[in-house]
């Protein structure tokens, strides 16, 4: 098999015997063209055997092997690859909005990266140079595309989304004989200061008490569990059943439907404290007792639909005992963030659900709990993700204002080394002497020996 590497002009390929190594590159040696401006070569045989090349600039790699690949499948197909076979005509060259939906439906990713790409091709780049032929689309062009999103208020980081689709996209175009090269590859566009949001129990609590009762336990999942939006909306009665004391992670919703989870890494047994069991007996008690007739009644009366069965095991539904989608929760969210801030509870502006996945992470880091369990909890498929993703979140954790201990929360023995604060039992915290007091915010009762 005739390898992919572009051949490098600035290096011998087959130097002799005591020839100095390049004094810029150890290990090689340098050619009579070291230095030149186009160092990369991509070669490739025509239909008769015939050798071919075109060279590329020396930052210029990445295109000169997506050329050679192209060339190369070109000639195994049976066509005349660049540069022998002219320019494609108007007639056989897609526009941009028919390759996106080409490369959409081509593409092998997961499901949830394919319908991101489709959102940020679909959304940014077709409404601008959507009736323009793949092949007639200059660099230039792609860099106005991306200023112009800046100048619209794109954030930087959503402008790299939108150029990491767009690269992927082009170099599929390249590999089918549309591009000689990836016009976008090279552009380099800030990546953004990346989200800095810290929140603390306080800003949890206040969410969990300003939200929709029947999403509270959503919170939960949340910063405790440290489940994603949609792995939270997909949780079943089954997966919090089937083993005492523990919670498993096999689904999450996509558009109200099950669908698989982000990576494998994603599937897990989690543990559940005794905070997080009350939370969802009390839910399932209020939230999920199966409808009156006279309630079922008068949903037929009213035109709607009967509840679908399939739904009747998800601990989370809508007033219309509907899957929870994306956007019902982020509205939701925003709205509890809205009510906190309005009683002086300054949860930052730009929070989002996804903020309670990091704040679990950053507790969990800051209490000394060891790096691979915290791994585990978060289920990431390499520790670096832990360590490094989260690190700048660990600061030091306003215990006084959790909702319950430590092992309480999160179903696993405290760390050694915590605050007196982060063990105080859940009984003890608002009503030590009470036996069961109710508690306006959760809806639920504290039973007695809660700890």
């Amino acid at each position: 098999m005739a390898k992919e590497e572009p051949y490098d002009r600035w290096h011998k390929a087959r130097p002799g015997p005591g020839e100095p190594e390049c004094p810029d590159h150890p290990g090689l040696v340098a050619s009579n063209e070291h230095g030149c401006e186009n160092r990369w070569q991509a070669r490739w045989r025509d239909r008769g055997g015939r050798q071919r090349a075109r060279n590329f600039a020396k930052n210029k790699k990445t295109a000169a092997v997506a050329f050679q690949r192209s060339q190369r499948a070109a000639v195994e197909e049976g066509r005349d690859p660049f540069p022998h076979r002219g320019r494609n005509t108007a007639s056989t060259t897609p526009t941009i909005t028919e390759y996106v939906e080409t490369f959409l439906s081509r593409h092998e990713g997961r499901e949830g990266t394919v319908e991101s790409y489709g959102y940020r091709l679909r959304g940014h780049v077709v409404p601008a140079l959507g009736t323009r032929a793949v092949g007639d689309v200059k660099r230039g062009e792609y860099r106005d595309l991306f200023t112009t999103l800046k100048a619209q208020g794109m954030p930087d980081a959503t402008r790299s989304g939108v150029k990491k689709a767009l690269s992927v996209m082009l170099s599929m175009a390249v590999e089918d004989g549309h591009l000689e090269g990836n016009p976008v590859a090279g552009i380099r566009l800030p990546k953004g200061s990346g989200r800095n949001v810290r929140l603390t129990w306080k800003h949890v609590v206040a969410l969990a008490e300003e939200i929709t009762p029947q999403y509270r336990i959503m919170i939960w999942y949340g910063s405790l569990q440290a489940l994603r939006s949609m792995e939270a909306a997909g949780v079943r009665c089954t997966d919090m059943e089937t083993l005492a004391g523990k919670q498993l992670v096999e689904e999450q919703r996509r558009r109200g439907k099950a669908a698989p989870l982000k990576t494998e890494a994603s599937h897990a047994l989690l543990a559940v404290g005794a905070f997080l069991r009350e939370e969802y007996e009390a839910h399932l008690a209020q939230w999920r007792a199966p409808l009156s007739g006279a309630a079922l009644r008068r949903r037929e009366r009213r035109g709607l639909a009967p509840i679908p069965e399939e739904f009747g095991d998800l601990v989370t539904v809508t007033r219309f005992w509907t899957p929870v989608r994306e956007n019902t929760l982020c509205r939701e969210f925003d709205l509890a963030k809205e009510r906190a801030r309005a009683r002086g509870v300054m949860v930052p502006k730009n929070a989002t659900f996804r903020d309670l996945r990091h704040f679990a992470d950053a507790v969990l880091m800051a209490s000394g709990l060891e790096p691979r369990k915290v791994q585990a909890r978060m289920r990431h498929g390499r520790i670096a993700e832990t360590l490094d993703t989260y690190g700048y979140l660990v600061w030091e954790v306003d215990w006084e204002n959790a909702p319950a201990s430590f092992e309480e929360l999160y179903g696993i023995p405290a760390p050694p080394g915590l605050p007196d604060a982060a063990l105080v039992p859940w009984a003890e915290r608002k009503h030590p002497d009470a036996a069961t007091v109710p508690d306006p915010h959760a809806g639920r009762h504290t039973p007695s020996g809660a700890a």
